[in-house]
């Protein structure tokens, strides 16, 4: 009979700190690592405190064990029974935690969550090296009414035109492409349970065009979303909770836009601040949350560099640090400047935090795609920015 003795969460105890807590109590079990980004959890057997083997996937043993060091997000819980596995891994404890961190910072050793990098040996390019891929959480097939079969190369979504269609990615990848004066400009890759569209292209009546081009990289499977289940759910929403979902929209294009402008170096930050006063400083613990009903707001971020500008809101945008959402964005990673005719009414988080835990897990998970990819375009962003000074 197995005996739970500990669980927890990464973020809290992580892999490392674990294997010498088990070895420290000479502890014999299981440990049980889940993560909502594979299907199958990873295991690793202890006896008397060292660890005998791991599973990962269709990894095992000494590989296993290094890779789910790659699991920096997730839950374990340690059971406490006899173990029967072979003894295949004969590392101690302490070299296997020291050569795995040494291949996270080399990126030999896969993160799992939901932003990688796209480093391969046949992507050479700084531009591909630099690409984040964005994962989505496990897909809940019931939101799938068809899936779709493509090739590598295949034009998936076309930039300028119009479309509601949303999918998800089954297996492969998809990369973002934005078209710029010196030609297309690779943005981010998608892959397996990250969204193709965003929860705008399924509301009537909005003029749903594509901001970006999307390309199939290799053979890529999507399954195709029942676009009136989910504005079905969204109908049932407060408007406040509509203002998130349009507001996310609307971020996502303009930081994609940006691409454009940092790349042909069509910034002019006085004119984008001019009449403009800081309301929320960069790094601030400001975690409020409003909606502006009149003038504009600019989201701005500071780099080495000075002012990277990144959008300009309006009535009806939210400002400040959505509970579950992380874009990249103001109070921590950017600041605000407000126009001098700026109004805003706050909104509770507690009322928006209780509506998002009675969403459907599709939805759940395309507004937190929505967040990654909106971050990880950001990071695009201030890297083209940084570049351009570096090649003054």
């Amino acid at each position: 009979m197995a005996d739970l003795s500990l669980s927890g969460n990464l973020n809290f105890l992580n892999l490392g700190e674990l294997l010498q807590i088990f070895g420290t109590n000479a502890s014999t079990g299981v440990l049980i690592i889940k993560s909502k980004y594979s299907e199958e959890p990873g295991r690793m057997y202890f006896v008397k405190g060292n660890l005998f083997n791991a599973e990962a996937g269709s990894k095992e043993g000494l590989d296993a064990a290094l890779a789910l060091f790659g699991w920096t997000e997730g839950t374990f819980e340690f059971r406490m029974e006899n173990v029967k596995a072979k003894n295949v891994i004969q590392k101690s404890r302490m070299e296997i935690t020291l050569d795995a961190l040494r291949l996270l910072d080399d990126g030999q050793i896969e993160k799992l969550g939901p932003v990688t990098y796209a480093k391969t040996f046949d992507e050479s390019s700084e531009e591909d090296s630099l690409m984040p891929v964005i994962r989505g959480p496990l897909v809940d097939y019931t939101y799938v009414v068809e899936e779709e079969e493509y090739h590598d190369g295949d034009k998936i979504v076309t930039e300028g035109k119009y479309g509601n269609w949303i999918w998800v990615i089954l297996e492969g990848k998809v990369e973002i492409v934005k078209e710029t004066q010196e030609g297309p400009r690779k943005i981010i890759r998608l892959t397996v349970g990250s969204f193709v569209g965003t929860l705008s292209t399924t509301m009537p009546g909005q003029f749903n065009m594509r901001t970006a081009s999307v390309f199939a990289v290799g053979s890529v499977q999507l399954g195709l979303l029942d676009s009136q289940r989910l504005y079905s759910e969204y109908i049932k929403l407060s408007p406040q909770f509509k203002e998130i979902i349009l507001s996310l929209g609307n971020r996502m294009k303009q930081v994609t836009g940006m691409i454009v402008d940092v790349s042909s170096k069509n910034i002019n930050v006085k004119a984008f601040l001019k009449g403009k006063k800081i309301l929320v400083e960069q790094g601030s613990s400001d975690d409020g949350v409003s909606s502006i009903t009149d003038g504009e707001a600019a989201i701005v971020r500071t780099t080495k560099n000075g002012y990277l500008p990144l959008m300009n809101l309006s009535a009806g945008d939210l400002l400040g640090h959505i509970p579950f959402l992380d874009t990249g964005h103001e109070p921590h990673s950017a600041s605000v400047f407000v126009s001098k005719d700026f109004n805003a009414r706050k909104i509770d988080t507690g009322d928006i935090q209780k509506e998002y835990d009675q969403l459907s897990l599709t939805f759940k998970n395309m507004l937190e795609n929505m967040g990654n990819c909106i971050s990880a375009t950001t990071m695009i962003v201030s890297e083209l920015h940084r570049q351009s000074f570096i090649s003054r």
